[in-house]
């Protein structure tokens, strides 16, 4: 990015790096990710990175990381890279630091159901929500990362996208996808999050019966005792297979952890009950 000095690679992915730039004039940090075209059918990789853009500036929360700039470099009048300036949020996601403190989890995640509730009221679904894309900052703030498989409330995708352990069945089945898609991502990233362990889900891993039945979702009581019961049966009530069983919307489950949250606080007695997942 001109006017700008690469200080530091922060991760990678498919066609994709992420880098920690300075702007030379200001010392400001920023974060670059930079998706390169290498082969025909890589414009899926580019099409992601225009739609985490478009989407961006469609929405204003602060929990969501902020992108600034879009870069489109072009060879031979088509483009073949681009570099989309982003806010720089130093931290760890809940995926590689799952928080031990169920207390904790229920702030996180209410910012995160939160974030996701103004995505929605906008029209927007953000439909890769897993504990990979929840981001905590050293600062203490939690960041909603990766638009990069948004779309508009309704829209039936032309291909399978989501992360297999954390995916909804419409998802899966190219149906179309509103509000109570994000409500499914979002049950699974907390499930896995009190529990340590994913759900199956209509994107299975394994190949074999034996090793499907290995890996059925066991009850929250089971893997976790100290889990509360109206947390249990929020997360139960949000990974419904059936879309019209779940909370019809980001804003219920809002409420719901917020009530949740209030009655964690009126039973405790200075010690947390630990996430202990198996």
């Amino acid at each position: 990015m001109p006017g700008h000095s690469i200080v530091q690679l922060l991760g990678n992915g498919a066609r994709s790096t992420i880098w920690q730039i300075r702007n030379i004039s200001t010392g400001k940090f920023y974060a670059l990710k930079r998706v390169v075209k290498r082969e025909r059918n890589d414009f899926r990789f580019l099409e992601q990175v225009e739609t985490e853009y478009e989407n961006a500036h469609r929405l204003d929360h602060p929990n969501l990381r902020k992108i600034y700039n879009l870069r489109r470099i072009r060879k031979w009048l088509s483009v073949s890279e681009l570099q989309l300036m982003m806010e720089y949020c130093p931290g760890e996601t809940v995926q590689n630091a799952r928080p031990q403190d169920i207390v904790k989890v229920v702030d996180i995640f209410s910012t995160v159901a939160e974030v996701l509730d103004h995505m929605n009221s906008r029209g927007i679904i953000h439909a890769d929500t897993k504990p990979n894309n929840i981001l905590m900052t050293e600062t203490g703030d939690v960041k909603v990362i990766d638009l990069g498989q948004s779309c508009d409330a309704g829209t039936v995708k032309n291909r399978i996208q989501g992360t297999p352990d954390f995916i909804a069945p419409e998802q899966v089945h190219r149906q179309p996808l509103d509000g109570r898609t994000d409500v499914f991502n979002f049950g699974a990233s907390l499930y896995w999050t009190l529990t340590g362990r994913a759900i199956p889900t209509a994107l299975p891993q394994t190949d074999t019966v034996l090793e499907r039945r290995q890996h059925m979702r066991q009850p929250i009581s089971e893997l976790n005792s100290k889990v509360p019961p109206a947390l249990v049966k929020l997360v139960e009530d949000c990974i419904e297979p059936m879309p019209a069983r779940r909370p019809k919307s980001m804003k219920d489950v809002v409420s719901r952890l917020g009530l949740v949250s209030m009655t964690m606080q009126r039973k405790a007695n200075g010690e947390h009950p630990s996430v202990r997942g198996k």
